[in-house]
């Protein structure tokens, strides 16, 4: 048996390719799955079997296209109410895939169709060697349960139950999960990638609750913000994603081209660094920074019934930008900016700008109550430290608190660099009408390195 874990940054999405002896099985791919091919190759196998733990919420599986492209069976819970082609699996259910051999049980909790795949390699014997685990137990952690929540408590409920069914596995078996710190599916997920249930018995907080009403309660209070595309991709997932290999191209525009796009209800997402923003953007533009966690917080805030153009540092990001993008279900990507801002300011087509202070000004201007200073963090990372007098409002929620800030005193936002903060700063720009809007550059992490009092 030969596995192979594959990370996706910003998503912090673990997905795998496990081969057998004359076959290999693909586990929750991501939409670009070309990497998987290119892992199978590497193995000498082909793909004939690709799994899904659950119907992903916060990105796009590639399990289609992978299908598409290889052959191979999906394999999913009857639960999911797949709409695609594929087998449908009952709770307790065993496939035997060349020497390979996965039992399913549902594990509601994090989902209603949630599950996890128990594998054992009958060259070494029967019993099981390694889980999926999806997001039911993640190293650290468990899923959330309240992305539904209209039945939040109800899928509390189950993830208890769900959780005691998977410590009765076997300590000895590693867990493979489906995602790493950084993802909200949960609130305390470690950055560790692997682990056994023997450890996640003696170390995951959430398996030490053992009453099930203090479970509920723990785990529907203090999780992180849900991103607008969680549901989205969900249902995306269900139905079948589209092929990403028939979506249209985007084209290259001319600045006045792109300019009349945008007139007719064009969306222009803008991908520099903060800096490059702060000097001249298009005005009413996104300012989402490919350095920051670009397929997030995209899926999270950009209109997905809209029309999307990009600009960019340079062409050679298209590629990487397009993946993010189609990550998280936003396909309709029409176009770009040729020659970039460049050629759209010496076109002399009118452009914005979006102030930037360093947090030695911000200081100052703070003490003398000069300004309103928003950090656009998550309550996460707030909670553990945050400047004193500063309202916390994580970036995308600035779509429906902008009017508090409005008035006489220029608004500055803080995140922990200047990516979040950017996006902010954008949609208080857009929102708002004020012009007085700061983008504070190095974030909480230059104040507290430069010494600077927090709370």
């Amino acid at each position: 048996m030969e596995i192979k874990q594959v990370y996706t940054p910003g998503l912090a999405h673990c997905s795998y390719v496990i081969g057998g002896r004359h076959e290999c099985i693909v586990v929750d791919p991501a939409r670009d799955v070309d990497q998987y091919i290119d892992i199978a190759a590497s193995f000498g196998l082909p793909i004939k079997g690709i799994i899904e733990t659950h119907l992903h919420a916060d990105f796009v599986s590639g399990h289609m296209e992978l299908a598409e492209k290889t052959g191979a069976t999906i394999y999913i819970t009857s639960k999911a109410k797949a709409l695609y082609k594929h087998y449908s699996l009952s709770d307790g259910e065993e496939i035997r895939i060349d020497t390979l051999l996965f039992k399913m049980i549902d594990t509601p909790g994090h989902t209603p169709e949630s599950t996890v795949y128990i594998v054992s390699d009958l060259e070494r014997g029967i019993e099981p060697v390694i889980a999926f685990t999806g997001d039911t137990l993640l190293v650290g952690d468990v899923g959330r349960p309240d992305l539904f929540p209209d039945i939040k408590e109800e899928l509390a409920s189950s993830l208890y139950k769900s959780i005691r069914k998977i410590e009765q596995i076997g300590d000895n078996v590693e867990i493979y999960p489906a995602h790493g710190a950084g993802s909200l599916c949960g609130k305390a997920l470690s950055s560790k990638l692997s682990s056994t249930i023997g450890t996640e018995r003696m170390h995951n907080y959430a398996l030490q609750i053992h009453q099930e009403k203090e479970f509920i309660n723990s785990f529907l209070e203090d999780m992180p913000e849900a991103p607008d595309h969680f549901s989205r991709c969900s249902v995306i997932n269900r139905n079948g994603p589209a092929i990403t290999t028939e979506l249209q191209k985007p084209a290259a525009y001319s600045p006045s081209k792109f300019a009349e796009l945008i007139e007719s209800g064009h969306i222009v997402v803008d991908t520099r660094d903060q800096l490059s923003f702060g000097a001249a953007h298009i005005p009413l533009a996104y300012g989402l920074s490919l350095k920051g966690n670009f397929s997030t917080f995209s899926g999270w805030v950009l209109p997905p019934d809209k029309p999307l153009l990009l600009v960019m540092e340079s062409d050679t990001d298209l590629n990487l930008v397009l993946k993010s993008l189609h990550r998280v279900g936003l396909d309709n990507i029409r176009g770009y900016l040729n020659g970039g801002m460049e050629a759209y300011s010496a076109s002399g087509l009118i452009t914005a700008r979006l102030k930037s202070i360093s947090i030695t000004e911000l200081c100052e201007r703070k003490k003398n109550n000069e300004l309103v200073l928003v950090d656009t963090r998550l309550k996460g990372e707030w909670d553990t430290v945050h400047i004193e007098g500063s309202i916390h409002a994580p970036a995308p929620d600035v779509r429906k608190r902008y009017a508090e800030w409005i008035g006489d005193k220029p608004v500055a936002f803080i995140c922990n660099t200047g990516n979040r903060s950017l996006l902010a700063a954008s949609l208080m720009l857009n929102l708002s009408g004020m012009t007085d809007i700061i983008n504070v550059i190095g974030g909480t992490s230059a104040w507290i390195k430069a010494g600077y009092p927090t709370v």
